[in-house]
This record gives C-alpha cells, sequence and structure tokens, in this order.
C-alpha cells in the first residue's frame, strides 16, 4: 500500500530524473548554439573586414602616368642608347640642349620593282634645340654602321654642319647608303660617344 509519503516521493523523483534529462538537452545544446552564434559573429567580422579593405583601396589615388617621356641625359663620359626618334639631353662643353636623330627617310624607287633592292639611299636628320651657349653637329662627329659591323659612309646634304645659340635650333641633314635590316648612327664630341640611335631598314 502506497502511503501519501511514498508517493509523493516517487513522484518527486521521476519529475527530479526528468528535469535531469531535459537539463542534459539543454546543456548539449548550447555548445552548437555558443559555436553557430561564434560563426556568424566571425563571418560578420570578416565581412566588415573586407569591406574596410576595399573601402581603404577605394580612397587610395590610382598614379597616373607621366604626361611626356623622361628625356635621356648625356655627356663625354655617359652617352646614351636609344630608338631613332628620340631626343637626348646632351651637356657639352659648348652648351646644353636636346639633338634628336629622325629618320631614315628611304628613297625607293618609284615605281617599286617587282623585286625590291637589297640597299637603300637614306637621309637622317639630326634636329639640335640649343638651352644654353651653342651646341653643333658636323659630319665628323658621326658615324654608323650596320648589325653586320659594316661603317656607312655620310655625306652631308648641304652644309657641312648644323649649329644653333641658346633658344635656337638647327637642322643637320645626311645621307647614307643602307642595307636592309639593323644599324645605327652614333654621335660623338672630342673623340666621345655621346649618343647612339639604333633603327631598321626594312626592304622586303
Amino acid at each position: 500500500m502506497n502511503t501519501p509519503h511514498i508517493a509523493a516521493s516517487r513522484r518527486t523523483g521521476f519529475f527530479s530524473r526528468s528535469g535531469v534529462r531535459r537539463l542534459a538537452v539543454a546543456l548539449a545544446a548550447v555548445p552548437v548554439a555558443l559555436l553557430a552564434a561564434g560563426c556568424s559573429s566571425a563571418k560578420s567580422s570578416s565581412d566588415q573586414s573586407a569591406t574596410d579593405v576595399i573601402n581603404k583601396l577605394g580612397a587610395v589615388p590610382i598614379p597616373s602616368a607621366p604626361q611626356t617621356q623622361l628625356t635621356p641625359s648625356a655627356d663625354e663620359s655617359h652617352p646614351q642608347l636609344v630608338a631613332v626618334g628620340s631626343a637626348v639631353a646632351v651637356t657639352l662643353p659648348s652648351g646644353t640642349g636636346t639633338i634628336t636623330a629622325l629618320g631614315p627617310t628611304e628613297d625607293l624607287p618609284t615605281p617599286l620593282p617587282a623585286t625590291m633592292p637589297t640597299q637603300v639611299a637614306g637621309t637622317i636628320t639630326l634636329r639640335v634645340a640649343t638651352k644654353t651657349g651653342t651646341v653643333k653637329v658636323t659630319t665628323t662627329d658621326l658615324s654608323s654602321r650596320d648589325d653586320h659591323g659594316n661603317d656607312i659612309a655620310l655625306t652631308p646634304v648641304g652644309v657641312a654642319q648644323a649649329a644653333a645659340t641658346a633658344g635656337g635650333t638647327a637642322d643637320f641633314v645626311v645621307r647614307g647608303t643602307f642595307s636592309s635590316g639593323a644599324a645605327q648612327i652614333t654621335l660623338r664630341e672630342d673623340g666621345h660617344v655621346v649618343a647612339v640611335w639604333d633603327f631598321n631598314i626594312e626592304l622586303d
């Protein structure tokens, strides 16, 4: 026979065991909830960090290319090698300025023959622009050779030299016979190489 005290004890024990089971299930769910919350927090933090980086990068100015190409400087102890058409800023005992080699302008036959020649006459122009003093170019200051090491004779077209004083310009034109391929023209001052311009002759 169950007394009220025993029945109450059993009911109390039953609910205690159920409460323990419910508590255990609840506690087991806590790490999962915390982990999910942690991942969500970390993801949110990561997303925010990426946004911050993008915003910061967007605020950084993008450098622009220089408006003009820098002109290389040359003197008797520091020559420059450039492509034909490029200017070289020269510092010479007589003055300073820029010298630009232009060409060659090829004298192709007209009309063009079915078979192109292996050599062609052409002219190269040395353009002088003086900043201070006087800068001049003469035939003896120039030499030319092809990529096989063969010398190319240069003769002046008109005057044998060109000179310009401060603020002035002058053109000096020379003629040579060039073979198909690469070649160069060299400018010297007092026997020292100041600038070398390379170019190509295409007769294909």
